[in-house]
Protein backbone atom coordinates (compact mmCIF):
# COMPACT_ATOMS: atom_id res chain seq x y z
CA UNK A 1 0.00 0.00 0.00
CA UNK A 2 1.11 3.61 -0.43
CA UNK A 3 2.33 5.58 2.54
CA UNK A 4 -0.22 6.17 5.27
CA UNK A 5 -1.88 9.52 5.80
CA UNK A 6 -3.81 11.04 8.66
CA UNK A 7 -7.37 12.25 8.58
CA UNK A 8 -9.67 13.91 11.11
CA UNK A 9 -12.37 11.62 12.45
CA UNK A 10 -15.63 11.88 14.40
CA UNK A 11 -14.58 8.76 16.32
CA UNK A 12 -12.22 8.37 19.28
CA UNK A 13 -8.94 7.32 17.71
CA UNK A 14 -6.25 8.38 15.24
CA UNK A 15 -6.80 6.28 12.11
CA UNK A 16 -4.16 4.96 9.75
CA UNK A 17 -5.28 5.53 6.16
CA UNK A 18 -3.85 3.99 2.99
CA UNK A 19 -5.14 4.11 -0.57
CA UNK A 20 -4.92 1.20 -3.00
CA UNK A 21 -5.29 1.64 -6.78
CA UNK A 22 -7.06 -1.55 -7.81
CA UNK A 23 -6.92 -3.38 -11.11
CA UNK A 24 -6.46 -2.01 -14.62
CA UNK A 25 -9.01 0.72 -13.95
CA UNK A 26 -6.95 1.88 -10.94
CA UNK A 27 -10.04 2.37 -8.83
CA UNK A 28 -9.36 3.65 -5.30
CA UNK A 29 -9.97 1.37 -2.35
CA UNK A 30 -9.29 3.15 0.93
CA UNK A 31 -8.16 1.01 3.88
CA UNK A 32 -8.44 2.56 7.33
CA UNK A 33 -7.02 0.83 10.40
CA UNK A 34 -7.98 1.92 13.93
CA UNK A 35 -10.99 3.44 12.17
CA UNK A 36 -13.25 4.18 15.14
CA UNK A 37 -12.03 2.99 18.52
CA UNK A 38 -15.63 1.84 19.05
CA UNK A 39 -15.03 -1.89 18.63
CA UNK A 40 -16.34 -3.03 22.03
CA UNK A 41 -19.29 -0.63 21.87
CA UNK A 42 -20.29 -1.86 18.44
CA UNK A 43 -19.92 -5.52 19.33
CA UNK A 44 -22.11 -4.92 22.38
CA UNK A 45 -24.68 -3.06 20.25
CA UNK A 46 -24.82 -5.91 17.73
CA UNK A 47 -25.18 -8.50 20.50
CA UNK A 48 -27.98 -6.44 22.03
CA UNK A 49 -29.78 -6.32 18.68
CA UNK A 50 -30.56 -10.01 19.11
CA UNK A 51 -33.88 -10.77 17.46
CA UNK A 52 -33.56 -7.66 15.28
CA UNK A 53 -31.23 -9.66 13.02
CA UNK A 54 -33.30 -10.93 10.09
CA UNK A 55 -32.54 -12.96 6.99
CA UNK A 56 -31.42 -10.55 4.28
CA UNK A 57 -33.62 -12.14 1.62
CA UNK A 58 -36.71 -11.21 3.62
CA UNK A 59 -35.95 -7.54 3.03
CA UNK A 60 -34.96 -7.83 -0.63
CA UNK A 61 -31.19 -8.14 -0.17
CA UNK A 62 -28.88 -10.75 -1.74
CA UNK A 63 -26.57 -10.65 1.31
CA UNK A 64 -25.79 -14.25 2.38
CA UNK A 65 -26.89 -13.94 5.97
CA UNK A 66 -28.51 -11.72 8.56
CA UNK A 67 -28.92 -7.95 8.82
CA UNK A 68 -29.84 -5.72 11.78
CA UNK A 69 -30.10 -1.96 12.36
CA UNK A 70 -26.92 -0.23 13.51
CA UNK A 71 -26.81 2.77 15.90
CA UNK A 72 -27.64 6.08 14.24
CA UNK A 73 -24.64 7.80 15.88
CA UNK A 74 -22.33 5.19 14.38
CA UNK A 75 -23.77 5.49 10.86
CA UNK A 76 -23.68 9.28 11.11
CA UNK A 77 -20.03 9.08 12.13
CA UNK A 78 -19.23 6.84 9.17
CA UNK A 79 -20.86 9.32 6.78
CA UNK A 80 -18.95 12.28 8.20
CA UNK A 81 -15.73 10.28 8.10
CA UNK A 82 -16.27 9.13 4.51
CA UNK A 83 -17.19 12.42 2.85
CA UNK A 84 -13.74 14.10 2.89
CA UNK A 85 -12.07 10.82 1.90
CA UNK A 86 -14.36 10.58 -1.13
CA UNK A 87 -13.65 14.18 -2.08
CA UNK A 88 -9.90 13.66 -1.76
CA UNK A 89 -9.45 10.31 -3.49
CA UNK A 90 -12.29 9.58 -5.94
CA UNK A 91 -12.04 12.60 -8.25
CA UNK A 92 -15.42 13.98 -7.25
CA UNK A 93 -14.41 17.20 -5.55
CA UNK A 94 -16.44 18.23 -2.51
CA UNK A 95 -19.50 16.05 -1.95
CA UNK A 96 -22.50 15.95 0.33
CA UNK A 97 -24.76 13.03 1.22
CA UNK A 98 -27.92 12.56 -0.83
CA UNK A 99 -28.95 9.31 0.86
CA UNK A 100 -27.35 6.90 3.32
CA UNK A 101 -28.29 3.57 4.82
CA UNK A 102 -26.40 1.07 6.89
CA UNK A 103 -26.64 -1.97 9.11
CA UNK A 104 -24.87 -4.73 10.99
CA UNK A 105 -24.29 -7.88 8.91
CA UNK A 106 -23.53 -11.53 9.71
CA UNK A 107 -22.56 -14.10 7.05
CA UNK A 108 -24.52 -17.26 7.89
CA UNK A 109 -25.27 -19.11 4.63
CA UNK A 110 -23.03 -22.12 3.93
CA UNK A 111 -21.49 -22.23 0.48
CA UNK A 112 -23.75 -25.02 -0.73
CA UNK A 113 -26.86 -22.93 0.07
CA UNK A 114 -25.84 -19.92 -2.03
CA UNK A 115 -27.79 -18.88 -5.09
CA UNK A 116 -25.94 -18.50 -8.39
CA UNK A 117 -25.93 -14.69 -7.95
CA UNK A 118 -24.34 -15.07 -4.51
CA UNK A 119 -21.50 -17.23 -5.91
CA UNK A 120 -20.08 -14.52 -8.18
CA UNK A 121 -18.78 -10.99 -7.52
CA UNK A 122 -21.34 -8.21 -7.54
CA UNK A 123 -21.76 -4.45 -7.41
CA UNK A 124 -23.96 -2.71 -4.86
CA UNK A 125 -25.12 -0.13 -7.42
CA UNK A 126 -24.27 0.70 -11.04
CA UNK A 127 -23.62 4.29 -9.96
CA UNK A 128 -20.23 5.98 -9.73
CA UNK A 129 -21.52 8.45 -7.15
CA UNK A 130 -22.55 5.78 -4.66
CA UNK A 131 -19.97 4.46 -2.20
CA UNK A 132 -19.81 1.47 0.10
CA UNK A 133 -17.97 0.89 3.35
CA UNK A 134 -17.32 -2.38 5.17
CA UNK A 135 -16.22 -2.11 8.80
CA UNK A 136 -14.81 -5.38 10.15
CA UNK A 137 -15.94 -5.91 13.74
CA UNK A 138 -15.06 -9.55 14.45
CA UNK A 139 -11.81 -11.49 14.73
CA UNK A 140 -12.45 -13.32 11.44
CA UNK A 141 -9.68 -12.78 8.85
CA UNK A 142 -12.19 -13.18 5.99
CA UNK A 143 -12.01 -9.90 4.11
CA UNK A 144 -13.08 -8.58 0.71
CA UNK A 145 -11.85 -9.25 -2.82
CA UNK A 146 -12.12 -7.13 -5.98
CA UNK A 147 -12.56 -8.60 -9.44
CA UNK A 148 -12.48 -8.10 -13.22
CA UNK A 149 -15.09 -9.78 -15.42
CA UNK A 150 -13.20 -11.72 -18.09
CA UNK A 151 -15.80 -11.58 -20.87
CA UNK A 152 -16.26 -7.81 -20.79
CA UNK A 153 -13.03 -6.67 -19.11
CA UNK A 154 -15.10 -4.56 -16.70
CA UNK A 155 -14.04 -3.91 -13.12
CA UNK A 156 -16.70 -1.27 -12.48
CA UNK A 157 -20.29 -1.30 -13.73
CA UNK A 158 -22.06 1.95 -14.61
CA UNK A 159 -25.32 2.51 -16.54
CA UNK A 160 -23.51 2.48 -19.90
CA UNK A 161 -21.81 -0.83 -19.16
CA UNK A 162 -24.71 -2.51 -17.39
CA UNK A 163 -26.59 -3.95 -20.43
CA UNK A 164 -23.54 -5.70 -21.92
CA UNK A 165 -22.38 -6.90 -18.50
CA UNK A 166 -25.81 -8.19 -17.51
CA UNK A 167 -26.24 -10.06 -20.80
CA UNK A 168 -22.84 -11.76 -20.47
CA UNK A 169 -23.33 -12.54 -16.78
CA UNK A 170 -26.82 -13.99 -17.26
CA UNK A 171 -25.44 -16.44 -19.81
CA UNK A 172 -22.65 -17.40 -17.39
CA UNK A 173 -25.03 -17.84 -14.46
CA UNK A 174 -27.19 -20.20 -16.49
CA UNK A 175 -24.17 -22.49 -16.90
CA UNK A 176 -22.52 -21.88 -13.50
CA UNK A 177 -21.17 -25.09 -11.98
CA UNK A 178 -21.78 -26.05 -8.37
CA UNK A 179 -19.61 -24.24 -5.87
CA UNK A 180 -19.46 -21.95 -2.88
CA UNK A 181 -18.11 -18.52 -2.02
CA UNK A 182 -15.86 -16.86 -4.60
CA UNK A 183 -12.36 -16.23 -3.33
CA UNK A 184 -9.93 -16.75 -6.23
CA UNK A 185 -9.83 -16.47 -10.04
CA UNK A 186 -12.16 -18.67 -12.04
CA UNK A 187 -13.29 -18.99 -15.66
CA UNK A 188 -15.48 -15.88 -15.37
CA UNK A 189 -13.63 -13.49 -13.04
CA UNK A 190 -10.05 -12.49 -12.18
CA UNK A 191 -9.31 -11.33 -8.66
CA UNK A 192 -7.45 -8.01 -8.91
CA UNK A 193 -6.92 -7.27 -5.20
CA UNK A 194 -7.83 -8.47 -1.73
CA UNK A 195 -8.06 -6.83 1.69
CA UNK A 196 -7.90 -9.04 4.77
CA UNK A 197 -10.32 -8.38 7.60
CA UNK A 198 -8.94 -6.99 10.84
CA UNK A 199 -10.84 -5.73 13.90
CA UNK A 200 -11.72 -2.03 13.50
CA UNK A 201 -10.49 -1.96 9.89
CA UNK A 202 -12.76 -0.05 7.50
CA UNK A 203 -12.64 -0.16 3.72
CA UNK A 204 -14.28 2.42 1.44
CA UNK A 205 -14.83 1.95 -2.31
CA UNK A 206 -17.25 2.76 -5.12
CA UNK A 207 -20.41 0.67 -4.93
CA UNK A 208 -19.94 0.09 -8.69
CA UNK A 209 -16.68 -1.85 -8.16
CA UNK A 210 -17.03 -5.62 -8.58
CA UNK A 211 -16.34 -7.29 -5.25
CA UNK A 212 -17.09 -10.28 -3.06
CA UNK A 213 -16.64 -11.32 0.53
CA UNK A 214 -13.73 -13.77 0.81
CA UNK A 215 -15.41 -16.32 3.05
CA UNK A 216 -13.15 -19.25 3.90
CA UNK A 217 -15.38 -20.96 6.46
CA UNK A 218 -18.30 -20.22 8.76
CA UNK A 219 -17.88 -20.49 12.52
CA UNK A 220 -20.15 -22.92 14.34
CA UNK A 221 -22.16 -20.05 15.83
CA UNK A 222 -22.27 -17.94 12.66
CA UNK A 223 -25.55 -16.27 13.68
CA UNK A 224 -24.13 -15.09 17.04
CA UNK A 225 -22.84 -11.48 16.74
CA UNK A 226 -20.07 -12.31 19.24
CA UNK A 227 -18.87 -15.36 17.27
CA UNK A 228 -19.76 -14.79 13.62
CA UNK A 229 -18.27 -12.64 10.85
CA UNK A 230 -19.76 -9.36 12.03
CA UNK A 231 -19.42 -6.20 9.96
CA UNK A 232 -20.89 -2.74 9.88
CA UNK A 233 -21.94 -1.67 6.40
CA UNK A 234 -22.66 1.73 4.90
CA UNK A 235 -24.08 2.64 1.48
CA UNK A 236 -23.69 6.33 0.75
CA UNK A 237 -25.18 8.12 -2.24
CA UNK A 238 -23.38 11.42 -2.84
CA UNK A 239 -23.84 14.52 -4.93
CA UNK A 240 -21.30 17.18 -5.71
CA UNK A 241 -21.31 20.47 -3.88
CA UNK A 242 -22.04 23.41 -6.18
CA UNK A 243 -19.11 25.81 -6.51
Amino acid sequence: MPAESRHSTPFTTSPQIAVMAVGEEREPVIVIDRATGWLDRLRDAAAAAGAAFAAADTIGSHYPGLLAPAPVAYLDGLVRFALPLIAAHFGTGAVMPARARGNFSLVTLPGEALSAEQRVPHVDAADRMQFAAVHYLSDSPDGTGFFRHRATGYETIDPDRLPAYRAALDAELAALPAGGYMDEDDARFVRTAAVAAKPDRLILYRAALLHSGLISRLPRDAADPRAGRLTGNLFLQCRTVAA
